[in-house]
């Protein structure tokens, strides 16, 4: 507890002024580690900020120059488009096929001969086995007491049965009148799908309240599903939907033709290049970066600014000398500079084993600049590599993302990846990730240990200021207490 204080009313002295001063003094070292820990904080988040950035490359590498996909992309071309279109999915092929579109997939459906209310609720059961499945499913819902058509078909169209449910005025062929009509359509098309009813309860509601005609037990069609009909390359075949996938190219049927229509697949040189190009200047971005951290200038002469020094300058005052003494804090460091040479050893160590004939980069136009102050970044020959796409595809792709059991096998993306991931441990080791507490990283113990040295200073500087407010007060009331004899003194000799 802080005893009495009392100013310089005695003495003359500015007591709060002259305890201020030499608080300022003793709080010098409180400052040092004050700074120590802003420059430790600083160097963190610039680390942390590198790892980001590399982090950001390797999802990049991953995700556009590793998966094949990237190489395999193809313009598909169709000469009727409103017969038949087409999609590359998976091939590395160039390919040339006529379709020929003898019958479109339908889906069966479904027309009530009328509907007739129920007084009681319904649970219905039902096994279903849709056209293109071999195995069936079991759908149960329930239907309320009194429910109408409409409420019906909001059940049904919930319920997961595999149909779309109507009630809408629909024309009778017999009549030639348009009559409010309960229908069903398959939600899939072809052959081979049936819906049938699992008990008595639910064959008598389908049959005498919805007005659907059974066979046994299996709800009956009134417009049975048919399956494609189509002439590939001079083979007809059967298909249940009218999109399908064959041989890495998904087509979509859409009417049916005249004449064969012709399907084209080649390779997407731009889509192609334009990824490659893309990761190059990612890359670049990246080690243009890391190198501005490792040469970067430390400027020794500008500290972290206390709060007192903030105060007497402007926000742009603090703004450029805080740059400053950021600056440089990174400088030379051996983590950075050792994953600069790793990811350049990356990219020009030839790929060994390959089957496509290319095994270094610069085959396919790609080099390191000329320009050393650029710190190897790289550079694209885009008339090369263009044209290295379009011929050889498959050992670009090879180039980048081959897997390999040891260092020299492996593709330049899968490389890097790698130096990435262990340029990254190891900077997270030193400053950590925001889901790590300080004490699992170097740079937070020792954020940790100033804390803690602060901490004590503090309690310190208090019990000094305590001590020199103590002196003082001293001091004062001796002044005081002569004051007051010698005023005594003065009286007694004038009398």
């Amino acid at each position: 507890m802080t005893g009495m204080r009392i100013s310089g009313l005695a003495s003359g002295i500015d007591t709060e002024s002259m305890v201020e001063k030499l608080m300022t003094a003793e709080r010098v070292p409180l400052n040092k580690l004050t700074g120590q820990k802003q420059t430790l904080e600083w160097q963190r988040d610039q680390y942390r900020e590198i790892n980001t950035s590399l982090n950001e490359l390797s999802n990049y590498t991953f995700d556009n120059m590793i998966l094949s996909s990237t190489f395999n992309k193809k313009i598909v071309t169709s000469s009727e488009e409103g017969k038949v279109t087409a999609t590359a999915v998976n091939t590395s092929q160039n390919i040339s096929t006529q379709i020929d579109v003898k019958q479109l997939a339908t889906s069966s459906r479904f027309k009530s001969s009328g509907f007739t209310s129920s007084a009681a609720a319904q649970e219905l059961k039902f096994t279903v086995k849709d056209p293109e499945s071999t195995e069936a499913r079991e759908v149960s819902f329930s239907i309320k007491a009194g429910a109408t058509a409409d409420d019906v078909v909001k059940a049904i169209n919930s319920s997961g049965l595999g149909v779309r449910a109507m009630n809408e005025r629909i024309l009778d062929t017999t009549s030639g009148q348009y009559v409010k009509t309960l229908v069903f359509v398959n939600n899939k098309t072809g052959t081979g799908g049936e819906i049938r009813a699992e008990d008595s309860s639910t064959s008598s509601y389908i049959s005498d309240n919805l007005g659907f005609q059974l066979n046994g037990t299996v709800l009956q069609e009134s417009e049975k599903g048919k399956d494609a009909t189509v002439i590939i390359d001079g083979f007809e075949m059967q298909k249940t939907t009218n999109t399908f996938e064959m041989n890495g190219m998904k087509y979509t049927l859409k009417g049916v033709t005249n004449t064969p229509v012709t399907i084209s697949a080649s390779t997407d040189v731009g889509g192609i290049f334009d990824k490659i190009k893309e990761f190059v200047t990612k890359y670049n971005e990246t080690i243009t970066k890391i190198n501005e951290k490792v040469g970067e200038t430390r400027y020794r002469d500008y500290a972290p600014l206390t709060s007192d020094q903030k105060k007497e300058m402007s926000d742009k005052e603090v703004e450029l000398w805080e740059e400053k003494a950021k600056s440089g804090l990174l400088r030379s460091d051996s983590t950075l500079s050792s994953a600069l040479n790793s990811m350049r050893s990356d990219f020009y160590t030839s790929v060994q084993g390959g089957s496509f004939g290319i095994d270094h980069l610069s085959e396919i136009g790609i080099t390191t600049t000329k320009q050393y102050r650029l710190g190897g970044i790289l550079e694209i020959d885009e008339a090369k590599l263009k044209k290295q796409i379009g011929e050889n595809p498959q050992a670009i792709s090879e180039l980048f993302s081959k897997n390999g059991d040891t260092y020299d096998t492996q593709g330049i993306a899968v490389r890097l990846r790698n130096t990435i991931k262990d340029t990254i441990t190891t900077i997270e080791k030193r400053a950590g990730n925001i889901g790590q507490s300080d004490t699992q990283y170097t740079i937070g113990k020792g954020l940790n240990d100033l804390d803690e040295r602060i901490n004590n200073f503090n309690d310190r500087l208090k019990m000094i200021e305590t001590r020199y407010w103590s002196q003082f007060t001293a001091m004062e009331q001796a002044i005081q207490k002569a004051n007051s004899q010698s005023s005594y003194l003065s009286q007694y000799f004038m009398q």
